[in-house]
């Protein structure tokens, strides 16, 4: 199937403003203090002529493959953008119901294994039965393994349950393997053997470790603050303990959000493009007395994500105005120019901040951003240049993502202006990229001009002004970033966090574990940490579809209204 060309003509005939007429008077006096258009700039009257720029490639999906010299060049390329997704799946699939795996394989050899089978039984056995058989063997004690070995699980119930598992479902299988004549079982167990060596013990300690030693999180979870900060021990008394309480529970992959209509607004930028502002108004109009929202979506995201939606619905019924901005370039916003999207720029976020400040009436504030007056991360990190070394997230959650922001965004929208700044070696990198930092290094940094990964990582962190060295030394060197905080920062994490480490938050001792971090500077950041949640969940009971993302938005609204009471105490 041949993709149509991208036009500006195109785009613009299918923008379907809001109309405005139906509003209450309250919401359109905010859209008038706010000054900006319904109609997207590049499509008015005022409409840069002609809109494409001389010398930038037209916006569209990768058309020519000139990086691709050989056969083989070919090959490997595809083989490197399907085989990792594909084994990450697997595997993922394989460690997420390991739990649940092991115990029911362990239940049934247990009773093949007691019933009492004669040997006539096992010789007359079918080859669907054996081939069953064999199969539960093999998965239950490689669920087993995965118990014994993988960070997470052992974080959660210790090396001790994986490995009285593995020793039960070995001395069964092999039982059963025996009497059936499962021959290539206990060959296959046997290899199982020694993965699981291979796992645990370290050839340079001569010792055994159990998960990935580097991902052993020592930190207990709650909330970590400056308590010599007079402001930051006010608001923590207003903020209600059963707002911050960490949650864990079923992953949110089957939560059901409603969709919600947003009004569009469009905001230029100081480099003549221009993002997306969209509003979600409460139902009887803009309420000057609440809170004003900011949010941020995350990589590749936009006003449509469910955790975006699920935050508006529930914060626009409280009667608070709530704008999602969209990211240059992401989503269906199109780029004149060469500056596409990447992590590390913040300034589009400060225009918008900026614009939305001047919206505010009497106590209204917005909590959001160190230009304004509060602010909160979920599942951000403070510090990326850690996940360059997050080599678990790296092979099982990590390629998927990165092959949808290669396929949508790099190569699907703005392919061509990526084949004309990389070299025809970064252009088969960015194509067999297998995980987001190799796409990060392949993509954001040779596109944008960054020295390397740890340049481009430090840039888009709270901390990465902070040399890696100073993080074990007695103290920070003066004037660096997070010393200088000068509003309420709120950082969520989930320790169990598979997509973002720990790490990028915390450390098991020195300058950045929680407590000596909350210390520096100002005073002004709080760690709210909690056991479990995973990225961007935190759900709640065992329907947790119901509940959606209600504690990780619900914390982020009690802690506005907590810096809120705080101020008006003065």
């Amino acid at each position: 199937m041949i993709e149509s060309k991208w036009t500006i003509e195109a785009y613009c005939g299918a923008q379907r403003p809001s109309n405005w007429s139906t509003f209450p008077t309250s919401s359109l006096s905010f859209l008038n203090q706010l000054n900006l258009s319904a109609t997207h700039p590049f499509c008015g009257p005022e409409a840069p002529q002609p809109y494409e720029i001389p010398g930038v490639p037209s916006q569209g999906p990768l058309l020519t493959n000139d990086h691709l010299e050989s056969f083989w060049d070919v090959v490997l390329t595809i083989a490197a953008k399907g085989v990792p997704s594909l084994i990450a799946i697997g595997e993922l699939w394989l460690r997420l119901f390991s739990s649940i795996l092991a115990p029911v394989g362990l239940t049934h050899l247990l009773y093949t294994s007691i019933k009492g089978i004669s040997d006539q039984d096992s010789k007359t056995a079918t080859r669907p039965q054996r081939i069953f058989l064999s199969i539960t063997c093999l998965l239950s004690v490689a669920s087993s393994i995965v118990l014994f070995t993988d960070t997470l699980y052992v974080l959660e119930y210790g090396p001790f349950y994986g490995g009285s598992m593995l020793i039960m479902l070995l001395l069964l299988s092999v039982n059963v393997s025996v009497r059936y004549r499962l021959r290539q079982t206990m060959i296959g167990k046997f290899c199982l053997i020694l993965l699981a060596l291979f796992l645990v013990y370290d050839y340079e300690t001569g010792a055994f470790t159990f998960g990935d030693s580097a991902e052993r999180c020592e930190i207990a979870e709650g909330l970590y603050y400056n308590q010599e900060n007079e402001f930051i021990n006010k608001l923590v008394e207003h903020w209600p303990l059963s707002q911050r309480d960490g949650r864990t529970g079923l992953p949110f992959l089957l939560n059901l959000v409603r969709d919600f209509s947003y009004t569009r607004v469009w905001l230029p930028l100081d480099d003549g493009e221009v993002a997306a502002l969209d509003i979600g108004f409460p139902e009887a109009g803009h309420d000057v007395t609440k809170p004003l929202y900011l949010i941020l979506h995350g990589l590749n995201g936009g006003s449509q994500e469910g955790y975006v939606q699920d935050f508006t619905w529930r914060r626009t019924g409280e009667g608070s105005t709530v704008v999602v901005m969209i990211a240059r370039g992401l989503g269906d916003l199109p780029i004149r120019g060469w500056d596409v999207f990447h992590g590390a720029r913040f300034s589009d976020a400060h225009t918008a901040a900026l614009r939305l400040r001047q919206t505010l009436v009497g106590d209204q504030y917005i909590p959001w951003n160190c230009a304004l007056d509060s602010a909160v991360a979920i599942s951000g990190g403070l510090d990326m240049r850690f996940e360059a070394v997050y080599y678990r997230a790296e092979r099982l959650w990590q390629p998927m993502l990165a092959q949808t922001l290669r396929d949508d965004f790099a190569v699907g929208k703005w392919g061509e202006r990526f084949r004309a700044r990389l070299t025809k070696d970064q252009m088969k990198n960015l194509m067999r990229a297998a995980h987001v930092s190799e796409l990060g290094k392949s993509a954001a940094v040779a596109y944008n001009g960054f020295r390397d990964l740890d340049h481009y990582y430090s840039e888009m962190s709270a901390l990465g002004d902070i040399p890696i060295e100073e993080y074990s030394g007695p103290s920070l060197e003066p004037q660096r970033r997070i010393q200088s905080l000068s509003i309420p920062l709120l950082v969520i994490h989930a320790l169990d966090d598979p997509l973002v480490t720990f790490r990028t938050v915390g450390a098991n001792h020195g300058l950045m574990h929680p407590t000596n971090l909350t210390k520096t500077g100002t005073g002004n950041l709080l760690l709210l940490l909690t056991k479990g949640g995973g990225h961007v969940g935190w759900p709640l009971g065992w329907f947790f579809f119901l509940n959606t993302w209600k504690w990780m938005n619900d914390a982020a609204m009690s802690f506005t209204n907590a810096v809120d009471h705080s101020r008006k105490e003065g």
